[in-house]
């Protein structure tokens, strides 16, 4: 049977390859150390601060200490005192010790918006103001508890709701007025098809207007003929109205005389009535005296005789005082 080759080796070769085996690896581990430890800044010089809360809001030992997002150091002791409250113990880098000032503020957040590891992160303090020594307190500021987030949030939750109610609202006024566009594009389909019968009269309209524009000359010399017209008649009325005041002297004046020939007539008509009844008067005497004269002879014997000659005549004649008939 074939022994293994480690059987041939001297005690010595075995225990240089055991050497090795145990040498290298504590080698690595040595480097790996060494890198760690680097790491953890465990060679660079550190010094302390302090600070107080009311809890500890999960803070422990090995929590990062933040300065602007970069880490500066760790929480090296979270313990409870006397008071009832918490002593943090932080543990800075000295190199930074120059930027952490004694207005600075060390708070307590988390690595997310609301859940992951609880860290303090340092804020930066006023350049007048000197660094803080070794052993210091700096003040901290808590983080809000949930009940106070709530209180804080629940005005906003209201505020939501408000502008959810009125999204709402919105909402029922943009389906109204969808709605009434649905209409709207109804009425303007309706528009279209009865576009054409528009365009058609549109169309008429324009011919009608271009047919009035081409008569418009004819028009014009219409109008001026009637203007030249009018103008003869505005002269004729002028000089017409010009001569009025004469023609109304005239007709005062003629109107003047018929009075006064009116007043004449009245007193002649007022003077001729007493002529009148006298000159009957003297008829009626006339008569009376012809009427006995007929009647005394010789006259009646002329009458009676001179009846005779002319009763034969068939001219007409006007009849005497005696009674025949005078030829005119």
């Amino acid at each position: 049977m074939k022994m293994h080759y480690s059987h041939s080796l001297s005690s010595r070769r075995i225990a240089q390859i055991v050497g090795i085996f145990v040498v290298v690896p504590l080698a690595v581990l040595a480097v790996v150390g060494i890198f760690m430890a680097k790491a953890q800044h465990l060679f660079e010089r550190k010094y302390h601060v302090k600070t107080s809360l009311s809890k500890s809001y999960g803070l422990e030992p090995g929590s990062p200490v933040l300065f602007s997002g970069i880490p500066i150091g760790r929480v090296e002791l979270v313990d409870l005192n006397d008071r009832g409250t918490v002593d943090v113990l932080l543990q800075l880098r000295s190199r930074y010790q120059e930027l952490v000032r004694e207005d600075s503020e060390a708070r307590i957040a988390k690595s997310g918006v609301v859940v992951g590891q609880t860290l303090v992160d340092i804020t930066m303090g006023s350049a007048t103001k000197p660094a803080l020594r070794d052993g210091a307190m700096i003040r901290a500021v808590e983080p809000k508890d949930i009940g106070e987030l709530v209180d804080e949030i629940k005005p906003v939750l209201d505020s939501v709701k408000q502008t959810l109610l009125r999204v709402e609202d919105i909402t029922k006024d943009m389906q109204a007025a969808v709605q009434a566009g649905g209409r709207v594009v109804g009425q303007v389909e309706e528009a279209t098809r009865e576009l054409p019968t528009l365009i058609a009269s549109v169309r008429s309209t324009i011919s009608s207007v271009e047919h009035t524009a081409a008569s418009l000359p004819n028009l014009t010399g219409s109008i001026t003929k009637s203007l030249a017209l009018v103008d003869g008649i505005a002269r004729d009325v002028k000089t017409t109205t010009s001569r009025l005041p004469a023609v109304i002297d005239s007709a005062e004046q003629t109107v003047r005389n018929v009075r006064e020939l009116t007043q004449s007539v009245k007193g002649v008509t007022n003077e001729l009535q007493p002529i009148l009844e006298t000159t009957q008067a003297t008829m009626e005497d006339i008569s009376t005296i012809v009427r006995g004269a007929k009647n005394t002879f010789p006259i009646s014997t002329f009458v009676k005789n001179a009846g005779s000659a002319f009763a034969d005549r068939s001219t007409p004649g006007l009849t005497s005082l005696r009674g025949d008939h005078v030829n005119r």
